[in-house]
């Protein structure tokens, strides 16, 4: 578990807060369908999808939303298809979606956010976000 809570920490921080800063406007579209992907496969109501898709909390999150973030890690292949990931993707990516954050700041905020348990994949990484998004906006 302890690999898979620093892939997630590592997707999340990447995935989301300051994507579009870096990013061609051909990424931030790729990106915006890979977002869109997820909700239609997940089938996630569209209020919830404005949320989640805005960094925004969904109050009482079904399972479909708390695997969202998964979701889209897969396919930003941030996290392979066994769960495991992709260090060099994650870092880059954390990089580009972070990058008013010194390198500590962000290497203490994966790894505070990393320390989340959760019994699935899909509610770490759901946890994993909203501790990273809290942190990167607190």
């Amino acid at each position: 578990m302890k690999v898979i809570g620093l892939i997630v920490v590592v997707f999340v921080i990447f995935a989301f807060s300051e994507l579009a800063a870096g990013q061609t406007a051909a990424e931030l579209a790729a990106y915006k369908q890979m977002q869109q992907a997820c909700i239609k496969e997940l089938n996630i109501a569209a209020n919830d999808a404005n949320l989640l898709t805005t960094d925004k909390e969904v109050a009482n999150p079904s399972e479909a939303v708390k695997c969202y973030h998964s979701c889209v890690y897969k396919k930003l292949g941030l996290i392979g298809d066994d769960n495991k990931p992709n260090n060099d993707k994650i870092l880059k990516f954390a990089q580009i979606r972070f990058s008013s954050l010194t390198a500590d700041k962000l290497k203490a905020l994966l790894t505070s956010c990393g320390a989340t348990k959760a019994a699935t994949t899909c509610d770490f990484v759901f946890n994993f976000e909203k501790c990273v998004v809290k942190g990167f906006n607190g």
